[in-house]
């Protein structure tokens, strides 16, 4: 099955989006998992800097903020953050809009947060979304940056009590790598909820350049008849939103370009 395929902004760092978008467009992209500033970056600028190069907007990354903290102030300034965000995302055409866990480290830290926190916050963000016509798809990551949704049957279980129409999955090949016992498994438990497939290899390098058994996974997306977008993720050891590459960006571009060029030759047309 014929998929359009997408790469997150935030893996090239602080790169200008003119010449981010030029960039991309150049490697043959379909479009983009936007990571932006939405304090200092207009959206309606923004939109157009991906539209003059013939690129969609498939959904949004959100910042670190912590839906699941005790602490009042701190989560309510991460549901504020998320109402921006998502009347951001309406500005630009209602892309999906990602959600997850606050990323943090975890060696020798202390946590107050909930899950039970967690549901509530994401239930208040997806009534706004509702009204603003937008999906929400909640990530899991992985043990080493959060602590409850981690994977395909955490993230279902989690949904189960959210019980919101708008809110999706997105499940991400590296995150699955590490946490699933098997990825196609997943895959096939989240069915139609699965709104964004994002890809990096084992490593998180290109696809091609780890273990990670993609052929398997991309029949189970033609099994479910996924027709979403795939997003390419791979980044640098410890790069997250917002942060600097740690590397070359040439680098990261041979990560991306290898992974679209090896998800253009093995996806297949079903008649």
């Amino acid at each position: 099955m014929q998929r359009k395929i997408g790469v997150t902004t935030w893996i090239f760092g602080n790169t200008d989006l003119v010449t981010l978008a030029e960039m991309i467009a150049q490697i043959g992209l379909d479009g983009v998992e936007l990571y932006a500033d939405i304090d200092r970056q207009a959206a309606k600028e923004i939109k157009q800097i991906f539209a003059d190069q013939g690129l969609e907007i498939f959904s949004l990354t959100p910042g670190n903020v912590d839906l699941a903290s005790s602490d009042l102030n701190l989560r309510q300034d991460a549901i504020d953050y998320y109402k921006r965000l998502i009347d951001y995302g309406a500005e630009l055409g209602q892309p999906i809009i990602t959600c997850h866990e606050y990323i943090q480290n975890q060696m020798g830290s202390t946590y107050s947060g909930s899950l039970e926190i967690l549901v509530r916050s994401c239930q208040e963000i997806a009534t706004h979304a509702q009204f603003a016509k937008i999906q929400l798809g909640f990530e899991p990551l992985n043990r080493y940056l959060c602590r409850f949704i981690l994977n395909s049957q955490d993230v279902l279980a989690l949904l189960a009590e959210i019980d919101a129409v708008n809110m999706t999955v997105i499940l991400d090949a590296f995150h699955m790598n590490l946490e699933e016992d098997d990825p196609v498994k997943a895959i096939l438990r989240c069915q139609d909820k699965l709104s964004i497939y994002q890809v990096a290899d084992s490593n998180r390098q290109g696809i091609g350049m780890g273990h990670a058994n993609f052929e398997a996974q991309l029949a189970a997306l033609d099994q479910i008849k996924y027709t979403n977008p795939i997003i390419i993720e791979c980044a640098y050891p410890r790069q997250i939103p917002g942060s600097s590459i740690d590397g070359s960006l040439e680098q990261i571009q041979a990560y991306v370009t290898a992974s679209k060029n090896w998800l253009a030759s093995h996806q297949t047309v079903l008649i």
